[in-house]
């Protein structure tokens, strides 16, 4: 009378099974959504300096000469989840003097690719403005007033940055440079800054 008949442990087994089946089910939702990785964002905060060197002028006259000017810039550094992958969209805005006065704010975008050496390319469009002497960079009298107007500026290059910290890198980098000037004065043909820039840069990451 006491005794089980062996088909009565039949619904128990199976309701161990769906119940570690369960467990077994809810334990991997759970490692995966753990190891999920979000995108991360930092506060990039960035100055470059640079020497300047023109180029496709087409003199008589030429407005523009060997120089140096510096940037800041401000954007934000996204991770793409599990790579060392990152795009930073940044606000770049500086002054360079080319014998004309070059001054630049010009929203673009940083592509880096990396942990420790991190080589990166960008590109930036925006406006530019220059102040240059009407008769060019060979005017004999020094007190000629200048003239001044702005128009599209971009800019384009690639480099290479070195993570000398966690959140601190530097690094160098090599670019083109272009201003719409166009026609400042009746005395002055339209023309575009055009330039080489090779300098330096370091960038801190909050």
């Amino acid at each position: 009378m006491g005794d089980r008949s062996p088909t009565a442990s039949i619904p128990l087994g199976i309701a161990a099974r769906n119940r570690y089946h369960r467990i077994a089910g809810a334990a991997v939702l759970a490692a995966l959504l753990s190891g999920a990785r979000p995108a991360r964002a930092d506060v990039a905060v960035a100055g470059d300096v640079d020497v300047g060197l023109p180029v496709g002028q087409r003199p008589p006259p030429s407005y523009l000469a060997t120089g140096a000017g510096f940037d800041l810039r401000l954007g934000y550094r996204f991770r793409i989840p599990y790579q060392p992958l990152f795009v930073i969209p940044e606000l770049a805005a500086g002054y360079t003097d080319l014998d004309a006065g070059v001054i630049r704010v010009r929203p673009g975008l940083r592509v880096s690719f990396g942990r420790l050496v991190i080589p990166f390319a960008y590109a930036h469009l925006g406006w530019g403005w220059a102040s240059f002497d009407p008769l060019g960079v060979d005017d004999p009298k020094a007190t000629t007033p200048n003239v001044s107007a702005g128009g599209l500026s971009f800019d384009a290059g690639g480099g290479v940055d070195f993570a000398v910290l966690r959140r601190v890198m530097v690094g160098a980098h090599l670019g083109y440079n272009l201003i719409d000037v166009g026609q400042a004065a009746p005395t002055t043909p339209a023309w575009r800054a055009k330039w080489i820039s090779v300098g330096l840069g370091a960038t801190v990451l909050f």
